[in-house]
């Protein structure tokens, strides 16, 4: 007697169109993309500058794993994330800032709410594509410290 399964999560029953595409990430084993062989970072770290909330935010290469993001200015800055594929990691750490002012993740879909708020330099977040939505795998999420979901 054959049985039959069906996939649920906390979104319901059954996987979406997205959550069905096939995954091809290729790393060396025991090698993340930002590193190489010998451990040094390699130039597979992206390292950007985010932009002034007035204007339109930068787009976070989906290409890399690893974004380096400096804030600078007299207002805050943000960046966005477009969608992913399906298992995709993508680990943001706001490296450096340059004046008082907040840095703001928007990722386009995000399970958590609309965006991700810090006002501290070497915090990092990482996230996971769902197929979906971007969803938070690693990093202190509190209403009041690290990165603010909002």
């Amino acid at each position: 007697m054959a049985i039959k399964q069906t996939f649920t999560s906390a979104y319901g029953t059954g996987l979406t169109d997205k959550q069905k595409q096939a995954v091809n990430f290729r790393l060396d084993p025991g090698i993340s993309d930002s590193q190489n062989a010998g451990g040094s970072v390699s130039d597979d770290i992206e390292s950007v500058a985010a932009t002034p909330i007035a204007a339109a935010p930068l787009q976070l290469s989906l290409k890399t794993t690893t974004s380096l993001v400096t804030s600078a200015g007299v207002t805050d800055t943000h960046v966005a994330l477009g969608d992913g594929v399906l298992g995709q990691v993508k680990r943001i750490i706001h490296f450096n800032k340059v004046g008082s002012k907040n840095l703001q993740i928007k990722p386009n879909n995000f399970a958590a709410g609309s965006k991700l708020t810090s006002d501290q330099a070497k915090r990092s977040v990482t996230l996971m594509y769902d197929g979906d939505n971007w969803q938070v795998i690693a990093g202190e999420i509190t209403g009041t410290a690290e990165f603010v979901i909002g």
